[in-house]
């Protein structure tokens, strides 16, 4: 006890060195906290994105196709019938069938690479929440030769609504092919690739115009909890014919992707971490070797080399704790914030997100994770601990004399 009340009397006595350390590791746990809440509400609305505007929860699509989807190919498609004989999944909401196409879109005068949608408007707004994310025109119909597009595509070749565009697109049989349209809508989300590489035609011209008529790329399911993907996947595989896969969202390549660029973004705040901790260890270090003619004298007084690593671990620990609760409450303060208000990275500094491959526009929101904040605390304390060892042991092995002669 008396050592352990020596220990914290240290802290007070030597405040400086405490406060210096204790800073580091609340600015280390601060940040990392920040961080930590950014990277998983990143990840979080990156997965949201991709769900509520491209890939839905399930997709049921030829295995051969699923192969070569990045392509676009229009080879191993479903037959509409089939796709509508498909039981209905546990808790669906709805569901889209799709037929994807690579295609040039013209303005007459200039052109852009695009995706091409053929899809079923009101199966599709009930997959997709597009209703409320127009900000000119509406949705077309079936029959009708008119498209919706990305507001920013539309500006890229200064287009809008009630103008007539042509994509130009090769059908089954390989041959070129032209679909013209009246642009009838022009839609804006929080998903950047929807915005500015996507055109949504009538299932039905854009079949005709790739000999593909009655035929989807795959089928676009929805359902009221996202948890439930799997299970439902698997469900549904047994009832299709082993041609046929059903795919969850967690499975799908876009998903896995911006998982994977998230996980790379939180590598380097780990990293960032081990930093501080190298300052931390340091730092305390720097303490011991400042010590040593305290040290001679605590040795000359009788304490034993044990009770003066003691005394070390006991003040680094502290010093752990006092940076580690600092930390804390300045995470809850910082994450808060991060929940409620959010962060928007275009406003401060004109950077466009998507162009570091997060499918996210707009605002971006932290999320509250318990664990990061248990982890952060304990890594203040262990880190400080074992920073303290190796120098307590070195320092307590001097010869009393020579510790105190130390310079």
């Amino acid at each position: 006890m008396f050592l352990t009340k020596l220990a914290l009397k240290n802290l007070i006595r030597h405040r400086h060195r405490t406060l210096i350390t204790a800073c580091i590791i609340a600015a280390a746990a601060f940040f990392y906290l920040l961080f930590d809440s950014l990277i998983v509400g990143m990840t979080e609305m990156s997965y949201e994105t991709l769900i509520d505007y491209e890939t839905g929860h399930l997709q049921i699509v030829d295995r051969d196709y699923w192969e070569e989807e990045e392509k676009l190919p229009l080879e191993d498609l479903l037959p509409l019938r089939d796709l509508v004989a498909l039981p209905e999944v546990d808790g669906e909401l709805g569901r889209s069938p799709e037929l994807n196409f690579p295609a040039r879109l013209s303005n007459g005068i200039n052109e852009l690479p695009v995706i091409g949608k053929g899809i079923i408007p009101e199966e599709l707004m009930r997959v997709f929440p597009l209703k409320d994310k127009f900000v000119a025109g509406s949705m077309f119909a079936l029959g009708e030769y008119k498209a919706v597009m990305g507001k920013r595509l539309a500006d890229l070749l200064d287009l809008q609504v009630g103008d007539f565009i042509t994509l130009l697109v090769r059908d089954k049989n390989e041959t070129f092919n032209t679909i013209e349209a009246e642009i009838a809508g022009l839609i804006h989300t929080i998903n950047p690739n929807v915005n500015q590489n996507v055109v949504y035609v009538p299932l039905d011209i854009a079949g005709q115009a790739l000999a593909a008529q009655d035929e989807a790329s795959k089928m676009i399911i929805r359902l009221k909890d996202k948890d439930k993907a799997v299970a439902a996947a698997r469900k549904l595989e047994a009832a299709l014919p082993g041609t046929i896969g059903a795919y969850p969202w967690s499975e799908l390549e876009a998903v896995t992707l911006a998982g994977a660029k998230n996980a790379g973004i939180m590598v380097m705040t780990t990293i960032l971490l081990f930093i501080a901790a190298i300052a931390i260890i340091n730092t305390v270090i720097l303490a011991a070797l400042e010590r040593m003619g305290e040290i001679g004298m605590m040795k000359a007084m009788g304490l034993q080399e044990k009770e003066i690593i003691y005394l070390f671990v006991t003040e680094s620990v502290g010093i752990g704790v006092l940076g580690g609760l600092v930390g804390i409450l300045l995470g809850l303060i910082g994450v808060g914030l991060l929940v409620r208000i959010g962060i928007d990275w275009s406003a401060l500094m004109d950077i466009d997100m998507s162009s570091f491959g997060i499918p996210v526009l707009g605002k971006m929101y932290g999320v509250w994770n318990p664990a990061a904040f248990l982890m952060i605390f304990s890594f203040g304390i262990v880190v400080s601990l074992l920073a303290s060892i190796v120098p307590a042991y070195w320092a307590a092995a001097k010869d009393p004399i020579e510790a105190i002669d130390y310079r």
